[in-house]
């Protein structure tokens, strides 16, 4: 039974928080994690949508192809008697895309080529996140964790996006926005049933983002954006010890840009889906990929994702797990 468990809990320590989709999180990403692990992952994406990977550009028409890679560093902790997490996540990949003038609303009648071809390879905007247990998120080790009755949870969460990209302001789309953005959200796991061979869980995260001016606009001298609303939602079952399932959809709303005077450039307004499986291989390494769908402008986009995350239990916890197994054997 122990066994079980704990390949259970190795399936849910995902870790992941980096978001850079209207399709939904990575599912497990809010499930709560035993205290005092590292935790390394890596991160794929294959993106085919009409706005940029940093949200600073958004297309009335056309596409924007993004292909993304997000290593992540992960360490849990106590905050008093709570489980906290930070998560590091450099980020960096590659953007193609045909871009006409017209295609970004907001710029304006200025003289220049009606159209750009972008294809850029290089470093994009990263993120540094935080999140910690606000109700039923107690701070447990392994065992306890394994043992735990699993109750509906809230989390708070802060992240803050640092403009590490590739930024050329005499560039229409740019793998970096050039501005910072600050995320606040309220991750809420809600078990589904309590049986702790399969269990299933559905989490809900509404956040909110805020932006910070690009004062280097492509033309003009100060770019503003409003506020992006965030909804992401996930439902996910586990079949057997190391294989789960998952169904979850996001949805973006809002982050207009108006440089100078202009008139106001397109809304972001995007709703995704997907499917999702996962396997774990002894007990600390977890594969999952994802394919789904993004809707935008009355047209249809495509993510793929991969991730695999590789899980490091600290010293006491691996004393505790073979305490726990040689006493399940006597």
């Amino acid at each position: 039974m122990l066994k079980l468990r704990l390949a259970y809990i190795g399936a849910l320590l995902l870790l992941s928080s980096t978001n850079l989709a209207a399709q939904a999180e990575p599912p497990k990403a809010w499930l709560m994690p035993p205290k005092d692990l590292w935790a390394f992952s890596y991160q794929y994406l294959d993106l085919e949508s009409n706005v940029t990977p940093s949200n600073d550009v958004v297309l009335a028409n056309g596409t924007i192809n993004a292909f993304v890679n997000a290593p992540s560093i992960v360490r849990t902790f106590s905050v008093g008697d709570r489980i906290a997490q930070v998560f590091i996540v450099p980020t960096f990949g590659n953007l193609t895309a045909s871009v006409e003038i017209e295609d970004i609303p907001g710029f304006g009648e200025i003289d220049i080529d009606p159209v750009e071809f972008v294809d850029k390879t290089g470093m994009m905007d990263s993120q540094v996140n935080f999140r910690m247990g606000l109700h039923n998120a107690p701070a447990l080790n392994i065992i306890e964790l394994a043992q735990w009755e699993r109750k509906f949870q809230i989390y708070g969460f802060f992240g803050v996006t640092l403009p590490t990209g590739e930024y050329d302001s005499g560039r229409r789309v740019n793998l970096g926005a050039n501005r910072w953005a600050f995320r606040i959200g309220a991750p809420m796991v809600l078990p589904l049933n309590q049986n702790k061979k399969r269990p299933a869980d559905l989490e809900f995260h509404p956040q909110f983002v805020f932006y910070t001016n690009n004062n280097d606009p492509f033309v003009g001298d100060t770019k503003k954006q409003k506020p992006l609303l965030r909804l992401n939602a996930a439902a996910t079952k586990q079949f057997t010890s190391r294989f789960y399932a998952s169904l979850g959809a996001g949805f973006q709303y809002g982050a207009v840009t108006r440089i100078d005077d202009l008139p106001e450039g397109e809304r972001l307004e995007q709703l995704g889906a997907g499917i999702t499986g996962g396997y774990t291989f002894a007990s600390i390494i977890t594969v999952q990929a994802t394919l789904g769908q993004i809707f935008f402008n009355d047209r249809n986009g495509f993510m793929a994702r991969f991730q695999a995350t590789v899980v490091l239990p600290s010293k006491s916890d691996r004393e505790l797990i073979k305490q726990a197994a040689d006493a399940q054997g006597d």
